[in-house]
């Protein structure tokens, strides 16, 4: 009986709690102050027993009025009037104020769902690259992962950016992007920038952390002892840095030290520290963007072809790797009979640490090649 009664007790406390976290506490005293003011005066006023002033308190507060118990002082009718204000005051109030409480109850609960779906997700993720960052950089390199089947992980603490991120991986905002820039047409785009990150997220079938990619909880929740790889795109070159050592320290730790890591130096002068941080490959965006520049106002055609291949939506033609060891059949056959099986024109071999380029089409492949071709569906 004693147990019985402590655990009632322990579980009441439980529920008070939930209700004053809830803010319902605040509409629950109020409410009972004006029925308890209510009966007191009626019963003073009407000499009412105390059952039928409570009584009509009630039907006061819950503005129904039978019409079977009404105030017959004039004193009694001039406190019906007042009381009657407040209480149908007080009521809409809290009406509308527990309602408000019990949606956002509701979407928390929702919301919570959502985040243990999706980090549920992410940790069953193997293989893939966590991406951190999410600016323009960030949501190329994303865009890129995604129309080549790569799985990945978007780790950004700014929601404004995650949010610009997602927009431009959401097929219909990117369509009437390209339309205006085509056309000048007006586009409404209030429609998909409307939306949550939650909800562009699950339009996409994007995996994200609204959380600081340079924290090393993250990164390790994010799986980066399961990861291929790691993308530093952030915007600071120190916290690249601080990505870079973390990710590689981690990673050795926990049992992958092949992981591969890749980032962005914003200043060249960086590039060499970046490196120094464990880094396997750094990217200059200011000296691509330059080569760029100067390819698109002497080369026109090989410009051409290069956005083409770049921004390209629809297509899957690409530059890539093809490693022989992973394709075996392809070992001692000639390039010209791989671009004939495999549809992929062979632009250069790596072998033994060297480039050949531009093999001869007779040219015959190697076991423990890697070969750099250009062909759809890489």
């Amino acid at each position: 009986m004693l147990t019985w009664l402590i655990a009632a007790l322990a579980s009441l406390a439980q529920r008070f709690q939930l209700v004053r976290r809830s803010g319902l506490l605040t509409l629950i005293v109020p409410f009972l102050l004006l029925i308890t003011i209510g009966t007191i005066v009626y019963a003073l006023l009407e000499q009412w027993t105390w059952l039928d002033a409570l009584y009509a308190t009630i039907i006061t507060i819950t503005t129904v009025g039978y019409g079977d118990l009404s105030p017959q002082s004039a004193a009694g009718r001039i406190f019906a009037i007042f009381f009657t204000l407040f209480a149908i005051g007080l009521a809409g109030y809290a009406l509308s104020t527990a309602a408000a409480i019990i949606f956002e109850g509701h979407r928390a609960k929702v919301e919570r769902k959502r985040l243990e779906k999706r980090m549920k997700q992410i940790a069953e993720l193997t293989g893939h690259v966590i991406v951190c960052g999410g600016g323009i950089l960030a949501n190329r390199t994303a865009g890129e992962f995604r129309r080549r089947n790569m799985p990945f992980v978007i780790i950004e603490a700014d929601e404004t950016k995650l949010k610009r991120t997602l927009l431009w991986l959401h097929a219909p905002y990117v369509e009437k992007q390209q339309r205006h820039y085509a056309s000048l047409d007006e586009v409404d785009l209030s429609i998909e920038e409307g939306k949550t990150v939650q909800e562009l997220a699950e339009e996409t079938g994007v995996l994200y952390m609204l959380e600081d990619p340079a924290n090393e909880h993250q990164l390790r929740t994010a799986g980066v002892h399961r990861a291929y790889g790691v993308v530093a795109a952030m915007e600071d070159d120190r916290d690249n840095t601080t990505i870079i050592l973390s990710a590689r320290d981690m990673a050795r730790r926990l049992g992958n030290p092949k992981l591969r890591i890749v980032a962005s130096a914003h200043d060249e002068l960086n590039m060499h520290t970046l490196y120094l941080a464990g880094a396997d490959r750094v990217i200059s965006p200011n000296i691509m963007g330059g080569f760029t520049m100067a390819t698109q106002m002497l080369d026109h055609n090989t410009a051409e072809l290069w956005d083409m291949l770049v921004f390209q939506q629809a297509k899957s033609m690409r530059f890539g790797d093809l490693r022989v060891a992973e394709h075996p059949e392809l070992s001692g056959k000639s390039t010209e009979e791989v671009r004939q099986s495999a549809g992929q024109l062979v632009v250069a071999i790596r072998r033994n640490g060297q480039f050949l380029f531009i093999p001869e089409p007779t040219e015959i492949v190697q076991a423990d090649d890697v070969l750099i071709v250009m062909g759809p569906n890489l």
